[in-house]
C-alpha cells in the first residue's frame, strides 16, 4: 500500500510503494535508506561526536540569520506527524551519523556515473517509445533495459517538442510539471560537475510553453515549485495568467527521515525548508459552465521519505485522481521516469526506469 496514512491534514506515502505499483517492482530499498538529516560528512561525524560523548559543541551563531515568515505553520505539521509516530523507526545512533546516508548516496552516484546513467543524462540524445498494452514491460532500448508501465510514452527531448504534441490535436486532464528553476545549489552542482547534478534553466523558457493548447475544460496543471519568492511570483503573476490557468490551491510536499525527522531545520541559518510547494491551478472556460468536479483543498500535506536521487519527487497521481474531470492521460515535463498512462517529456527519460534502480520482483520489502 503506498498511501500509509491519510486524514484532514494530509497524506502520508511511501514513493517506494508506488514504484511498485506502477512498475511491478520497488526501487532499491537502499534509495530511500535516509537515516538522518541531510548534512555534511564534517557535520554528521560532529554530531556523532557530540552523542557519544554527551558534550555538546559550541557553534557560532551566524550573523544576521533572518528569521522568514513561512507559509505554514511547524507545529501543524508536527501535530499531522505525531498521527505517523507507529510507522517511524527509532531515532538515529551516532553510527547512523557517521554513516550519513551514505549507501543510499553511494548507490546514486554509482548509477549516474555508470555508462548508462552518463548516456541518458546526454541532453543530445534523443528518443522516443510507447507500451500500449495493459501490462508492465521490460524493453531493451538503445542497449539497456528499462520498465515500461502500461499504457506510458515518453518522448527524450527538450520542451520544444510540445508542439508536436499541439498539432496532433491532444489535450490531457491532468498536466504535472517539475521545471529545473535557477537557483545556487543547482549553479554549485553543475560548476562542480558531480554526477548529482542537472542543468536549469531560464525561468523565461517556461513563458514560451504552449500549456494553454494542452488543456481542456477543467484541465487541472500542477507545477512543483521551489521557495523562491522570485519563481512563486513568476509562476503566479506571469505564467498562470500566460496560460490562461486559474490558481486553486497549494500543496506542501514535507521531506523526513525514516525516524520522522525533518531533512533540515523547518527555518535554519542556511534557507533551505524541509518542505517543498505544489502549486495547483485550473484551465476553467467560463462559457463552458460550471465545472462539477470536487473542489482541490488548500495547503494539503504531501508527507514521505525522499529518494536519494537528486530532485525526485514522488507520484502525485494517485492522490490528484479525486480532482480530475476524466481518466484521459496525463502529460508529465521535465519528466525522468515513467508513470501508467502517461506521457512523459524531457531530456532526461527514461534516466529513473532503468532496471538497475530496481530489485527483483523475488525480494521482499524490509
Amino acid at each position: 500500500m503506498s498511501i500509509l496514512h491519510k486524514s484532514e491534514a494530509g497524506y502520508f506515502i511511501c514513493h517506494r510503494n508506488l514504484s511498485e505499483e506502477m512498475c511491478g517492482r520497488p526501487y532499491n530499498r537502499n534509495l530511500f535508506d535516509i537515516r538522518t538529516p541531510f548534512l555534511k560528512d564534517r557535520e554528521a561525524a560532529s554530531v556523532a561526536q557530540e552523542m557519544e560523548s554527551g558534550v555538546a559543541k559550541k557553534r557560532k551563531r551566524k550573523k544576521n540569520h533572518e528569521v522568514k515568515l513561512l507559509p505554514l505553520e511547524e507545529s501543524s505539521v508536527l501535530e499531522f506527524l505525531s498521527e505517523l509516530s507507529s510507522f517511524f523507526k527509532p531515532p538515529p545512533s551516532p553510527l547512523d551519523f557517521t554513516v550519513n546516508n551514505k549507501p543510499a548516496r553511494n548507490m546514486v552516484t554509482k548509477f549516474l556515473s555508470s555508462v548508462p546513467g552518463l548516456k541518458i543524462q546526454d541532453t543530445n540524445l534523443q528518443m522516443s517509445c510507447v507500451n500500449s498494452s495493459e501490462q508492465i514491460i521490460e524493453k531493451d532500448i538503445d542497449g539497456d533495459t528499462f520498465i515500461l508501465p502500461p499504457h506510458s510514452q515518453f518522448y527524450k527531448n527538450d520542451v520544444g517538442y510540445l508542439e508536436i504534441l499541439v498539432k496532433s490535436g491532444r489535450t490531457f486532464s491532468l498536466i504535472v510539471m517539475d521545471p529545473s528553476w535557477t537557483n545556487r545549489f543547482v549553479k554549485r552542482k553543475r560548476h562542480a560537475g558531480g554526477p548529482n547534478s542537472y542543468q536549469s534553466m531560464d525561468n523565461d523558457i517556461l513563458a514560451t510553453l504552449p500549456i494553454s493548447k494542452l488543456c481542456t475544460q477543467g484541465t487541472l496543471v500542477v507545477v512543483w515549485c521551489t521557495n523562491s519568492k522570485t519563481h512563486l511570483d513568476y509562476l503566479s503573476n506571469t505564467l498562470l495568467p500566460l496560460w490562461n490557468l486559474t490558481y486553486v490551491a497549494t500543496w506542501f510536499w514535507i521531506k523526513i527521515t525514516k525516524s520522522g525527522k525533518f531533512v533540515c531545520p523547518w527555518n535554519g541559518a542556511s534557507g533551505k525548508h524541509p518542505f517543498e510547494r505544489i502549486i495547483l491551478a485550473r484551465k476553467i472556460i467560463p462559457t463552458k459552465g460550471t465545472l462539477e468536479i470536487e473542489p482541490v483543498p488548500d495547503k494539503k500535506l504531501v508527507v514521505s521519505v525522499p529518494c536519494a536521487i537528486h530532485s525526485f519527487k514522488p507520484p502525485l497521481q494517485k492522490l490528484l485522481r479525486p480532482f480530475l474531470t476524466s481518466d484521459n492521460q496525463t502529460l508529465e515535463l521535465f519528466a525522468r521516469s515513467l508513470m501508467p498512462y502517461t506521457v512523459s517529456l524531457g531530456n532526461q527519460v527514461p534516466l529513473l526506469q532503468h532496471t538497475s534502480l530496481f530489485e527483483e520482483k523475488n525480494e521482499q520489502s524490509l
